[in-house]
């Protein structure tokens, strides 16, 4: 499965594989425009660590579950036809990917900030939707980040595990940082209540995220 994940030769004309936008089996950082919702809707590259785990698979639940999007990605966007056994075999890569611990614990454990963040995490609710220890619901909701060129404005919950590496954030990438997220683009707090946080407050919030 690993191999294939990185074979630009299953590809039709061997021009892409698997990795080339999820290099590691993580994120290239890009938007890609992939069609399979409608067209000039492109989307943020997602991590396929835990991707099994967390359905559904995309930005907006296009393809149920991880099983489906592997099979629709080597036919509508590899554009060939594998066997089965291809499909099952990057699946069981993907489910055997593991967590890289946060550079930002101490000795393996929260620092002082994010420990403070911990409690702020709470105390704004981000734990409605990002509960530990996956920090997904697994449901879709409209936090007043769409743009009016979707479906719906229904967007998957993604896990925040590993979201220290997985930069740019929101669907398509508009937040740099995760402080962009909590900020500027928290309409109405609708992404967690975090307009009454003072700086400090939302730093150590920040660093608790990134600490997953």
């Amino acid at each position: 499965g690993e191999k294939l994940f990185h074979d630009a030769t299953a590809c039709f004309q061997h021009w892409q594989s698997c990795s080339s936008c999820h290099p590691d089996a993580r994120v290239d950082g890009l938007n890609w425009d992939l069609l399979n919702d409608g067209m000039g809707n492109p989307k943020n590259t997602k991590n396929m660590l835990l991707a099994h785990q967390t359905p559904p698979a995309m930005s907006t639940g296009i393809r149920g579950d991880a099983e489906t999007a592997v099979r629709a990605g080597i036919r509508f966007i590899f554009f060939v036809v594998r066997p089965e056994t291809d499909a099952e075999a990057i699946d069981a890569y993907l489910k055997s990917l593991e967590p890289i611990p946060s550079p930002y614990l101490v000795d393996g454990e929260l620092s002082e900030s994010a420990e403070r963040g911990k409690a702020i995490f709470e105390k704004a609710r981000c734990t409605v939707c990002h509960p530990a220890p996956l920090f997904t619901d697994l449901k879709q909701y409209d936090v007043g980040t769409g743009v009016g060129n979707e479906e719906n404005q229904l967007f998957d919950t993604p896990t925040l595990v590993e979201v220290w590496r997985t930069a740019p954030y929101l669907y398509d990438g508009r937040a740099a940082t995760i402080e962009d997220v909590l900020t500027w683009h928290n309409p109405n707090d609708r992404h967690g209540e975090t307009s009454g946080l003072n700086q400090d407050q939302i730093a150590d919030l920040v660093e608790y995220v990134l600490s997953q």
